[in-house]
């Protein structure tokens, strides 16, 4: 099982900027560009038992997914242009509801009825490997794991081997609005905790608006990835030497893991930067920042979605920028990334030939996708797409800082994915402990306490 937090060094990749009109056009399917829909190069090479490419004969994989919005209708457009690509395979897409994902696909594993592939967050592939519901896809990858950013490497593995693919990656970062800001003459990119401290500190002494919130709302999933991105910014780790395989949570034993924890309890409490009122409702503090009545929030780069308007444009006048968040207190430069992710499970009934077109038709979507990052502003997993004309043009590239922030994170090695641990650390007695701290229904030490307690009782 991979540490926490660690990445495994490869040959860095040629970064392939400029990809132009004949780049783009690749991303809809054109083959032989080292990438693409995997059927580049001598097409019958075989590696171990498996080749390359998909049988000559027709082939159905169902398809488990659980996107909305702009991403399922995108989605639905790779995946058509997938099938005009490869006339042979077909791909019977299934809607499932996220939250039913865990449960469904264990069910299905174990009663023999499991698809081909489904989508989810790609950091639990640990998890859906101790269950035992996962095959490993080596033996069917074009060109392994290289096209991918190196952060990717340790949660798209799992017992030593690629159990998954990621579609996207995604982080926690600091978001400002620049217009309260400068209402407030406070610094307009705080890059330290002493300018953070100076911003907040005039927007709640100048204004009367929210200085700066470290959670959107009172939640258990953004209660882990908080605290997870402040326990690594204070250069700690949340298992024994960062190893989840040793079932040790160590955070609530940590200066680290303390100083993080008062630094989450202060927001909300003695600095006064943000309050309690309101943390039971998903809208109220994005409303805000979007309304000019926030300066700053730690949001995922998927929060752009909610700064925009039907047409996928961001709002008329809103002025705001995505940074690094290390102005937090700490001084290791590291926070929290996922990925959605595609799995690969395992069913007795699931030919040869179905698991090849599976990988090469994750590895086409996986590959060619841009439109995740000019629409939602997530960091396509591959710098080839990452830097292409088609990215870096757009607005949403370096107007707002959000997918060349990240791309400079992901190549710096600045990104982390949560610990690969085999069970669900999204737990409400894990996240949700954390949150409480926030929520200041605990003191400090109680809340991470509880949360590592609830971590270890479910690892032994």
């Amino acid at each position: 099982m991979p540490l926490e937090g660690t990445t495994s060094k490869r040959s860095r990749r040629n970064v392939i900027k400029g990809l132009g009109v004949a780049g783009i056009a690749g991303l809809a399917g054109c083959s032989g560009d080292g990438g693409g829909d995997g059927s580049g190069g001598s097409g019958g090479e075989t590696n171990g038992d498996a080749t390359k490419t998909t049988a000559a004969s027709d082939v159905e994989i169902t398809f488990w997914e659980s996107f909305g919005g702009t991403e399922a209708s995108e989605l639905k457009t790779l995946i058509s242009e997938f099938e005009d690509e490869n006339p042979n395979i077909t791909v019977n897409t299934q809607s499932v509801p996220f939250g039913e994902v865990t449960t469904k696909l264990t069910t299905a594993a174990a009663s023999g009825n499991a698809p081909h592939v489904a989508s989810y967050w790609m950091s639990f592939s640990s998890y859906f490997n101790s269950e035992g519901i996962l095959d490993p896809i080596d033996d069917y990858l074009q060109d392994g794991l290289d096209p991918y950013y190196d952060i990717v490497e340790p949660a798209a593995t799992a017992g030593g081997n690629t159990v998954a693919l990621p579609i996207d990656i995604h982080g926690m970062m600091l978001a400002t609005n620049n217009t309260v800001l400068e209402e407030a003459g406070a610094p307009a990119a705080p890059s330290t905790p002493d300018e953070l401290a100076e911003a907040a500190n005039a927007v709640k002494e100048n204004t009367d608006k929210r200085p700066f919130f470290l959670q959107t709302y009172d939640n258990l999933y953004e209660g882990f990835r908080v605290y997870f991105s402040l326990v690594k910014q204070q250069g700690g780790n949340m298992f024994e030497n960062g190893d989840p395989s040793t079932g040790n949570p160590v955070f609530h034993e940590t200066d680290a893991g303390l100083a993080a924890a008062k630094f989450y309890d202060s927001v909300t409490g003695e600095q006064g930067w943000d309050d309690t009122d309101d943390l039971s409702d998903t809208d109220v503090r994005i409303n805000e920042f979007k309304n000019d009545q926030a300066a700053m929030g730690f949001m995922g780069n998927w929060m752009a979605n909610r700064l925009q308007n039907d047409n996928n444009e961001f709002i008329d006048g809103l002025d705001f920028t995505y940074h690094p968040p290390w102005a937090f207190a700490g001084g290791t430069k590291e926070t929290f990334c996922e990925s959605n992710g595609f799995f690969f499970p395992s069913n007795p009934s699931h030919t040869n030939a179905e698991k090849k077109a599976r990988v090469k038709f994750v590895e086409y979507i996986t590959q060619n996708n841009p439109v995740w990052a000019t629409k939602a502003g997530h960091l396509p997993p591959t710098p080839k797409v990452a830097e292409s004309d088609e990215v870096t043009s757009h607005p949403i590239y370096d107007e707002y800082g959000i997918v060349e922030t990240l791309a400079d994170m992901a190549a710096n090695d600045q990104l982390r994915y949560q610990p690969r641990a085999d069970i669900n650390l999204y737990a409400p007695e894990i996240g949700g402990s954390l949150s409480s701290i926030y929520a200041q229904n605990v003191e400090p030490q109680e809340g991470i306490t509880k949360s590592a307690t609830a971590i270890r009782d479910r690892m032994n």
